[in-house]
């Protein structure tokens, strides 16, 4: 979240220093310079990371896509594609500023929806030292088996079943949790590369070439192949005399619709699958922790 809040004020900042007369060749080490006397706040190591790429020879382009996250190699794509096909460079950036604040509004929902399996996790993960906790209380010795080889196989097993449930459930939300990318670049590389005037199948090499030096993975590379979502827009929008570009805003918007429709999806579901690891795992573990060693206790004690 940090970088990519980072990666959008810095986008923001160089477009206003574009806007200003500064050269495109020059913003990086310019940001750089004013990150260093602490007149930009943000992103400092990056920014450094970026310069001494630059002094290297690296062009702009190489060295965004080595400075970081995927949203630098998404926003290294945009830069080449925009400087090789003429596009305004500061209207690319605001694009991806928008972009990055539609990614900061699907985390904070993101974060909203897996409160509640957060929540299930954390309550029935503690069932086991509750479990405990309550033999002492009750006057019970709960360690006392551990005196017995069947015992301390008891207490192991209970052990390694805990562990693994909580593992197994941290991990589903975890894949979750860090699932971050924007929807729809490939739209919006193609849509940059037609604003520079060009052609739709030179805008089209050009994004596929801009995404794959970057190695930008946000960019779905099959919508730019031959029958893929980006052709079929453009050959629409050639059918129909549309406007191409924005046509290919709008499918962009929609991908990202869609993505949010899936991760809401992926989230409910996810309140189901974690109750599998909870209930396969943690659950025994409960009993096995918090009941068996009770029982075995009292039936030593009367024994």
């Amino acid at each position: 979240m940090r970088e990519q809040a980072d990666a959008r004020r810095l986008a923001q900042r160089a477009a206003a220093l574009l806007r200003g007369g500064v050269p495109a060749v020059q913003v990086w080490r310019r940001l750089t310079r004013e990150a260093e006397v602490g007149a930009e706040g943000s992103g400092p190591h990056v920014l450094h990371r970026i310069s001494e790429r630059l002094d290297a020879g690296a062009d702009t382009a190489s060295a965004l896509a080595d400075a970081g996250g995927p949203e630098w190699r998404v926003l290294a794509a945009a830069w080449r594609v925009s400087e090789e096909s003429g596009a305004p460079l500061a209207s690319t950036l605001d694009r991806f500023g928008r972009s990055m604040r539609s990614l900061a509004r699907v985390s904070e929902r993101r974060s909203v929806l897996l409160a509640g399996p957060r929540a299930t996790i954390r309550l029935i993960s503690s069932l086991p030292p509750v479990g405990l906790l309550l033999s002492w209380l009750l006057g019970f010795d709960p360690l006392r088996p551990l005196g017995a080889p069947l015992g301390w196989a008891v207490m192991l097993l209970g052990a390694v079943l805990f562990a693994s449930g909580v593992r197994w459930a941290g991990a589903l939300t975890r894949r979750l949790a860090e699932t971050d990318w924007i929807a729809g670049w490939e739209f919006e590389l193609v849509a940059i590369g037609l604003s520079g005037a060009g052609s739709s199948a030179a805008a089209l090499r050009l994004a596929v070439d801009a995404a794959d030096l970057a190695r930008a993975e946000w960019v779905h590379l099959d919508g730019l192949a031959p029958g893929g979502e980006v052709v079929r827009v453009l050959e629409e929008a050639d059918s129909l005399g549309s406007a191409i570009v924005p046509s290919l805003l709008r499918e962009a918007a929609v991908a990202r619709d869609r993505a949010q429709a899936a991760l809401e999806r992926a989230a409910e579901r996810l309140g189901v699958r974690v109750l599998i690891p909870l209930g396969v795992c943690v659950l025994p573990a409960f009993v096995l922790l918090g009941v068996v060693p009770a029982l075995m206790a009292v039936f030593g004690a009367g024994s």
